[in-house]
């Protein structure tokens, strides 16, 4: 299931044998109306490059989510941390807006609280997101494994 040059693009249907299309009855068109109709999309993107081409397969013989896998990955780290920034700033605003309005205990605890909570729910999140693109990328890799022993 890997980009070859020598690919060629699958044809929507194979030919019927001419002994086949003598025989059959011909059509008319409310019976072909009532009949579910096999569609599919063929477009030809033989002179499109390999990422691209994998966006238009409506067969989905081929697969891109190995090639975004990282990109994927380091958008959901700037984001996780990223929102951990804002979470830790935010607490620790709050807990100043408690120490200087008069709680000085709940102030205290709140950025005490941050300074420890954060940092542990931002690398929880972390492992999260990475064990989430592992198992993706390791879905695609065995249908790909499995697509070549058929």
């Amino acid at each position: 299931m890997t980009d070859s040059p020598a690919s060629k693009p699958r044809t929507a249907k194979t030919a019927k044998p001419a002994a086949e299309t003598a025989t059959a009855p011909a059509a008319t068109p409310a019976a072909a109306s009532t009949a579910p109709a096999e569609q599919t999309i063929s477009i030809d993107v033989s002179a499109v490059p390999g990422f691209f081409r994998a966006l238009v397969d409506f067969k989905f013989v081929t697969f891109v989510t190995r090639r975004i896998a990282g990109f994927i990955y380091a958008i959901l780290l700037v984001s996780i941390l990223l929102a951990g920034l804002v979470a830790f700033f935010g607490i620790v605003v709050s807990g100043v807006g408690l120490m200087v309005g008069g709680q000085p205990v709940s102030g205290v605890l709140t950025v005490l609280g941050g300074i420890v909570l954060v940092p542990v729910g931002t690398l929880v999140a972390v492992v999260l997101a990475r064990m989430i693109v592992e198992v993706n990328v390791a879905l695609v890799a065995i249908a790909e494994n499995t697509a070549r022993l058929r």
